[in-house]
């Protein structure tokens, strides 16, 4: 898999909630460490389901499959 944009934006926004819950934790703050790791989940399954309907690599072998001749892809 190519790294996409959108891999890297759910990377860094799993890796601060994930900071923040671990922090919030320590500090005693259990809504705010429960509501960092529902964002957490929320972003995952984003991320799978956005994979499932729109993949990161357009020249995948389900794709051309799907679409035959028709994908275009933009190499130089």
């Amino acid at each position: 898999m190519k790294q996409s944009k959108r891999y890297k934006i759910t990377a860094i926004a799993g890796i601060v909630l994930s900071t923040l819950a671990v922090l919030s934790i320590f500090k005693g703050m259990e809504a705010v460490s429960t509501t960092c790791i529902a964002g957490i989940l929320t972003i995952l399954s984003t991320y799978i389901w956005g994979e499932t309907k729109r993949p990161s690599d357009p020249t995948s072998a389900k794709l051309k499959q799907r679409y035959g001749k028709r994908i275009r892809t933009n190499k130089l």
